[in-house]
């Protein structure tokens, strides 16, 4: 009885733990992860770019939230990124995009500062289609208004080309395809050829468009690396069609990275191993390997 107790209480103690850690600690365990790419064919006067990356800020009305997204801000200005890229759900539904501008209006780089929208910006979630929304859907006109007065420029099927010592850079972003907003023809269409070539996405299932072969590298978020990470096992369950390792991380299709960020924030404030971050990016010239690499990654 007496080891059949100990047994018990342990497994209570256990789970009760868990529920904290996971639900109280970690999605605030905000993280900087600083991540060198080789890229072969990137022109030396391209080498040392530094790109921040960020995702899935749900800013809506909780202080927790609210705090997160200012730490991260906060967080992206202290590294002195040369590009910030924000790849969708700046919002918790579109009821909620008066919260953005406040909490993110210090983001700044000399390139600029680009997003696409995610599901949760276009009101384009399960929720949505089987309740309906107190709010009128959400607009391209009412985003505009919103972020009205930030540095943040939404690519919606569109690009922008960019000089950068010299070289051509282009900076693509496609309509979500997690709700059918992508048009990746569009997006890419009269793009002059460019030194680098950066494509925005909210999902990672943005891989499987035939012309997603386009980009050097694709930042994409919507998973949240899949919010629990099971030793051994990965993450249960991530909105991905179709392989869970995309919910999270570094990865190579042909000669195109896709790199698939944790995000900051959550609809569900849970996480285990699968903490927030914040994603720097420094570009390096490759030799000769005609490859896409990962040098090195540590979280600070």
């Amino acid at each position: 009885m007496v080891i059949t107790a100990a047994i018990l209480w342990g497994a209570v103690i256990l789970v009760v733990g868990f529920a904290v850690y996971a639900r109280l600690i970690e999605p605030g365990n905000l993280q900087v992860r600083h991540i060198w790419i080789v890229l072969p064919h990137l022109p030396s006067q391209l080498e040392g770019l530094r790109v921040a990356h960020l995702s899935d800020f749900h800013c809506r009305n909780k202080r927790s939230i609210q705090r997160l997204v200012r730490r991260a801000v906060r967080q992206t200005g202290h590294q002195q990124p040369d590009l910030v890229l924000i790849t969708g759900d700046l919002a918790h539904g579109s009821e909620n995009m008066d919260y953005v501008a406040p909490l993110v209006d210090d983001l700044d780089a000399q390139y600029g500062v680009y997003a696409v929208l995610g599901n949760h910006d276009w009101d384009c979630t399960l929720c949505d289609y089987l309740y309906g929304r107190p709010e009128p859907p959400a607009s391209w006109e009412r985003w505009q208004q919103a972020l009205a007065g930030t540095n943040i420029e939404i690519l919606e099927n569109a690009h922008r080309q960019l000089t950068i010592n010299g070289q051509v850079v282009v900076v693509a972003g496609v309509g979500d395809p997690s709700c059918g907003h992508d048009d990746l023809p569009a997006t890419i269409e009269g793009t002059e050829p460019a030194s680098l070539k950066l494509l925005l996405a909210h999902s990672p299932d943005v891989v499987d468009l035939p012309q997603a072969g386009w980009a050097d590298l694709i930042l994409a978020g919507h998973t949240h690396g899949g919010q629990c990470q099971l030793p051994g096992l990965g993450s249960p369950l991530a909105p991905v069609w179709r392989f869970r390792r995309r919910s999270a991380g570094l990865m190579e299709f042909d000669d195109t990275l896709l790199y698939v960020s944790r995000g900051i924030g959550a609809g569900v404030e849970a996480r285990f191993l699968c903490p927030p971050e914040v994603t720097i990016m420094t570009l390096i010239r490759g030799q000769g390997s005609g490859q896409l690499q990962l040098l090195a990654m540590r979280d600070g």
